[in-house]
């Protein structure tokens, strides 16, 4: 019973200190995005290298997986309501589907096994070697310099290739459905925009904004809690992707109550 109590405290006082630094953390970010230091060119160097390394490399295969989930899915999934008579609610159907769920998650999930787990390792590195340190001895703030460029391109990467998935997913599946089906690009493009209504926008940034988040403080919170050893960076790495993936069902969760 002792050994029981004594894990439930550890447990519960763990998590306390998580998420207290972790709001910390989030109050740090918020506050350094109004900072005029991040109009600095080295800032902003440091942002889009983060954007081309984060999106611009992966959109070869995010494209091909985008194509397979929109053959596999949107089509397949259109195709069963067309016959059994369904065409007025083939759009509220892919609008639900594909935009509101599945294009910030599946995007998320790519940037989060591209660059979550390098950006762990990479600031993980940086505060055993003291390189943090020494920015610091320098009068150079690590949230402006480190933190908020990576923050920032998560969530500009994970809204731009949402938005590629959307198109490639939903042309993909009118591939199927063309030569199948006698239904034209027009009809289909006109039953999404029918179902398209404030909330959907609404949730669909929501979760862009928070899933960005999440996939890039999470693991730099993480790698930050790095000391002296190098074993503790597969350490890091390991609560940082997990807490990432919390993170993740949390949002999916939140969008689905909404």
């Amino acid at each position: 019973m002792k050994q029981i109590i004594h894990r439930l405290g550890r447990w519960a006082i763990d998590n306390s200190v998580f998420y207290y630094g972790y709001l910390g953390f989030t109050r740090k970010f918020i506050k350094g995005c109004f900072n005029r230091h991040l109009l600095n060119p080295s800032v902003k160097l440091v942002f889009f290298r983060q954007i081309y390394f984060t999106g611009v490399q992966i959109l070869p295969m995010f494209s091909v997986v985008s194509i397979v989930i929109g053959l596999a899915l949107v089509g397949g999934l259109t195709k069963f309501m067309v016959q059994f008579g369904a065409q007025d609610r083939v759009g509220d159907v892919l609008v639900l589907v594909t935009i509101k769920h599945l294009a910030p998650m599946v995007a998320a999930i790519l940037l989060v096994l591209r660059s979550s787990t390098a950006v762990t390792a990479e600031i993980a590195l940086m505060k055993m070697n003291n390189e943090i340190d020494t920015l610091r001895s320098l009068s150079i703030n690590p949230f402006i310099y480190l933190y908020i460029p990576r923050i920032a391109s998560g969530i500009v990467c994970t809204g731009a290739l949402a938005t590629i998935f959307v198109y490639i997913s939903l042309l993909g599946g009118y591939m199927i459905l063309s030569f199948n089906l006698n239904i034209s690009f027009g009809f289909l493009m006109q039953t999404i925009f029918d179902a398209f209504n404030f909330k959907i926008v609404l949730v669909f940034l929501m979760k862009i904004v928070l899933l960005g988040y999440f996939l890039m403080s999470l693991p730099i919170f993480s790698a930050l809690q790095v000391h002296n050893s190098v074993t503790e960076i597969p350490i890091a790495l390991l609560k940082g992707m997990l807490r990432v993936f919390y993170a993740l069902i949390f949002v999916e969760v939140l969008g689905a109550l909404i």
